[in-house]
């Protein structure tokens, strides 16, 4: 394998992931955390976009004024 380390973590994040362990079949919590980090980065890698796109699309953006939340639909889509 390679060299180890000890971490160190709070007994609610050591629950969670013997709970991890448990629902992947995992045969230790070096597995288990192994597992969580590779979907973890995965989902950060997923998220990484283009932030200079979304800058860009501000341009395009208008005050609309005072709006209700509850319609978001009808300011997004319009009337029905």
């Amino acid at each position: 394998m390679g060299k180890y380390t000890t971490v160190r973590i709070s007994v609610e994040d050591r629950v969670k992931l013997k709970r991890i362990a448990k629902l992947i079949g995992a045969k230790s919590l070096a597995e288990a955390l192994r597992y969580a980090l590779a979907i973890a980065e995965k989902e950060v890698e997923k998220q990484s976009g283009d932030l200079g796109s979304v800058i860009s699309s501000l341009k395009y953006a208008k005050d609309i004024g005072v709006t209700n939340a509850e319609e978001v639909d009808k300011y997004i889509y319009g009337e029905e």
